[in-house]
């Protein structure tokens, strides 16, 4: 299933980010792997990856969204390489945040983690951002 995070001004912006869970692995102890498809859609222009995650890495971004709180911004992590985030709350507009998604371009390349990054940022509300995390390890 497809879970599609749109900017909050989609009809200007076009802009998208989609992770399409197409595997799930069976669990050892509590652990299990989640295989997905990130996909940064930029109106007439997509770029895809497909990564491998545990569930422990969706759990921990949610703890991590669920302690923004008062913070303006930030970054939230993984253990598992390859994609990362970061935030900022908009000055304007209370309640939206920018939400950046960076894929590692090293770990696209060659499976070595770098500070390269390609990234998108689009602007929504905390609960879309965290629906949209959660939605990865729904069943």
């Amino acid at each position: 299933m497809k879970y599609i995070l749109k900017d909050r001004y989609f009809e200007f912006s076009e802009t998208a980010v989609t992770h399409e869970v197409f595997k799930i692995g069976e669990s050892e102890g509590t652990l299990f792997e989640v295989e997905f498809k990130l996909t940064f859609s930029y109106g007439f222009l997509d770029y895809a990856h497909n990564f491998v995650w545990l569930n422990e890495d969706i759990e921990t971004l949610l703890e991590q969204i669920n302690k923004i709180g008062g913070e303006n911004s930030g970054t939230l992590g993984t253990f598992s390489p390859g994609v990362s985030f970061s935030y900022e709350a908009c000055e304007y507009e209370k309640g939206l945040y920018e939400l950046s998604v960076f894929m590692d371009t090293g770990y696209i390349n060659s499976y070595m983690g770098t500070e390269s990054k390609l990234g998108i940022t689009l602007t929504a509300s905390m609960d879309e951002i965290r629906g949209w995390i959660a939605a990865i390890i729904e069943k």
